[in-house]
C-alpha cells in the first residue's frame, strides 16, 4: 500500500501559510507521502506545475475525482474529459460523483445517475481507466449510505469502490460492516477520521441525517476504526493504496494535520 493525500486539502493551507506547495509536499514526502490524489478541476488548472513538482519529488498520481450532474443533465458527456485527463496524467483510477437529487422526482433522478455511471464505466473501460464510486457524504446523494452505494455497485457492471472510512457517518452506519460488504470491490481507500467535537475554531461541521454534527480530523485522532480497517486490508492482501482525506479541517492547521496523518498511517502500515 502506498500513502496518498488529497491535493485540495493542502491548497488553502498553503495559501494561508505563505509557503510554497513544493516545499510542503517535500516535507510530506519525507514523512512518508508517496502519491497525490486530485480533483479534475484542480488537476486541469494546475497540471503543468503539479507535474513538475511531482516529477521532482518522485510522487505519483493515485487518482482523479470529479462531479457530473446526471440528474439535471442526463446527456452530459463531461465524464469523457475527466477520464481522458486521468488517463493522460497516469492516474490509477477515476472516481465519479454522479450528481445529487435535483427535483421532486427522486426515482427519475436516481435512474439518470445510474445510467450516467454506466456510460462512464463503459468509456473508462475503453480508455483502460477504472471508474469508481464512493459513499459520498452529501445528504442529497443517493449513494451516501450502505444501501445506496450497494445499489449503484450492483447496477453498473464493472464499477469499483473507493471506500471512504468516514462518510458512513451520514447515517451513523458501522464502517466495519460496510467494509466487509464492499471489500471485494475496493480499488482504493479514503482514510477520513471523525470526531464528535470541534478541535479548531475553523473546523467545519458535517451535519448528519439526524441533525447531529461530526467533524473531520487528522487520520488516527478520531473515533473511526481506521486501524482495524488497515489491519483487515493487510490480512486480505490488498494491493491498492490509501488516501488521507482532511476535507473540512481548519485550513490554518491542515498542514500539521496532513503530516500527522501521513506519519500515523505509515506507522500503522509498518506495524505487525
Amino acid at each position: 500500500m502506498k500513502i496518498a493525500l488529497f491535493y485540495e486539502n493542502l491548497y488553502e493551507g498553503v495559501r494561508i501559510s505563505g509557503r510554497r506547495m513544493e516545499d510542503v509536499l517535500a516535507k510530506l514526502r519525507d514523512a512518508g507521502l508517496e502519491m497525490l490524489y486530485c480533483s479534475f478541476d484542480s488537476l486541469k488548472r494546475d497540471r503543468a506545475e503539479l507535474s513538475r513538482i511531482m516529477e521532482k519529488l518522485g510522487l505519483g498520481l493515485e487518482g482523479v475525482h470529479g462531479f457530473c450532474d446526471f440528474a439535471s443533465d442526463p446527456e452530459t458527456d463531461k465524464y469523457r474529459e475527466m477520464i481522458d485527463l486521468a488517463a493522460d496524467t497516469g492516474a490509477g483510477s477515476f472516481l465519479i460523483i454522479p450528481g445529487m437529487f435535483a427535483s421532486g422526482n427522486t426515482h427519475r433522478d436516481l435512474e439518470r445517475m445510474v445510467a450516467g455511471v454506466r456510460k462512464a464505466v463503459a468509456y473508462g473501460q475503453k480508455k483502460k481507466m477504472p471508474v469508481l464510486m464512493e459513499d459520498f457524504d452529501g445528504l442529497l446523494a443517493p449513494y451516501n449510505c450502505i444501501a445506496g452505494l450497494k445499489y449503484f455497485m450492483e447496477s453498473a457492471e464493472g464499477l469499483e469502490c473507493a471506500f471512504d472510512t468516514g462518510n458512513f457517518a451520514a447515517f451513523h452506519e458501522d464502517e466495519l460492516e460496510a467494509f466487509e460488504l464492499f471489500a471485494d470491490q475496493i480499488r482504493t481507500v479514503h482514510l477520513k477520521d471523525r470526531t464528535l467535537s470541534r478541535r479548531h475554531e475553523g473546523d467545519t461541521p458535517f451535519v448528519c441525517a439526524d441533525g447531529k454534527s461530526v467533524y473531520a480530523c487528522a487520520v488516527g485522532s478520531g473515533y473511526i476504526r481506521i486501524a482495524e480497517i488497515l489491519n483487515r486490508l493487510k490480512q486480505r492482501g490488498y494491493s491498492g493504496n490509501v488516501i488521507a482525506e482532511l476535507y473540512a479541517c481548519d485550513p490554518r492547521h491542515v498542514l500539521t494535520d496532513a503530516i500527522d496523518s501521513v506519519r500515523w498511517i505509515k506507522g500503522r502500515l509498518q506495524s505487525e
